[in-house]
C-alpha cells in the first residue's frame, strides 16, 4: 500500500484545526480510503512560516480564495492543496485531502464508454477525482462531517453494489445534479465534462492532466472548485449527517 505525508498548514488568522476534524480526517483515510484505493497518509498539523518536512504534501487552511474554497493542483511537479477556513471546513479539507491523495499528479484516468448521450459511446478517459462525482455528499464520523468519495466500482459500467463510500450514488458513472465530472475524448483530444448543473461543456484546447482540464475550461465552471457553494445550490440533495 502506498503510504504519504501531508501536512496541513494554518495560514489563517483564525484558531488551530479542531481536534476533532483531524481524528476524523485521520479515521476517514487509514480505515475507508485506504482499503477501497490503496493509499494512506500520516497527517500532521504545522503553523504559517514552520519548515516543510521533505516528501510532505501541503495542504494550505487559508481566509479565502477567488471564487472557490479548496482547490488541488501540482504546480511543477509539486502537489499541494487550498482550503477555505469557513463553516464547511471539514468536508472540504476531506474532499481536498482525498482527491490529492488517490491523484497527486492530477492525471490519474480511468477509461469507460462517454456519458454523454449525445455521443457515440466511444471509450474515453475519464479523470480520477474521487469526491467530485458526489461532491453534495458526506457522511459523519463522531459527529464530524466529511466529504463522500467515489470507489474504484464507479468507474466499471458492469459494478454491482455500492459505488461510493456513504451508498448515495444510484450507480456507475451516474453524477447527480451539484455535481461533476470530466474526460479527456481521445477522438477530438479535448476535455469534456458534466456540469452541476447537468449540462456538458467541451473544453477549448487539448492537454492530458487536471491542470491542462483546469486551463481548457478557464472560468466556464467557476463553482467546481467551491463545494460550500456547490451544497447550497443543490441543498436539497445533501443527506445530513449520519
Amino acid at each position: 500500500m502506498k503510504s504519504l505525508k501531508v501536512a496541513l498548514i494554518n495560514q489563517t488568522n483564525g484558531g488551530a484545526v479542531p481536534a476533532a476534524t483531524l481524528a476524523a480526517l485521520r479515521q476517514q483515510v487509514d480505515n475507508h480510503l485506504a482499503p477501497a484505493w490503496n493509499v494512506r497518509a500520516d497527517i500532521s498539523v504545522l503553523d504559517a512560516g514552520d519548515v516543510i518536512p521533505p516528501d510532505t504534501l501541503p495542504l494550505n487552511i487559508v481566509d479565502s480564495l477567488t471564487g472557490r474554497a479548496g482547490v488541488h493542483s501540482n504546480f511543477q511537479g509539486q502537489p499541494s492543496a487550498e482550503v477555505v477556513n469557513d463553516d464547511q471546513l471539514s468536508i472540504t479539507l476531506s474532499h481536498e485531502l482525498l482527491e490529492m491523495l488517490v491523484d497527486p499528479s492530477g492525471t490519474t484516468v480511468k477509461q469507460a464508454a462517454d456519458l454523454d448521450p449525445y455521443s457515440g459511446g466511444q471509450q474515453v478517459n475519464y479523470l480520477v477525482e474521487v469526491c467530485d462525482p458526489c461532491a453534495v455528499y458526506s457522511y459523519d464520523i463522531d459527529g464530524v462531517p466529511v466529504s463522500d468519495f467515489v470507489l474504484p466500482s464507479f468507474y466499471d459500467p458492469k459494478a454491482t453494489g455500492k459505488v461510493d463510500f456513504a451508498g448515495d450514488l444510484a450507480g456507475p458513472l451516474t453524477v447527480p445534479l451539484g455535481c461533476y465530472i470530466s474526460w479527456l475524448d481521445p477522438t477530438d483530444s479535448r476535455w469534456h465534462e458534466l456540469q452541476p448543473d447537468g449540462t456538458y461543456l467541451v473544453g477549448t484546447k487539448p492537454g492530458l492532466s487536471r491542470d491542462d482540464r483546469d486551463g481548457a475550461f478557464g472560468e466556464a465552471n467557476p463553482d467546481r472548485h467551491d463545494v460550500p457553494a456547490i451544497n447550497r445550490a443543490w441543498a436539497h440533495t445533501v443527506k445530513p449527517p449520519r
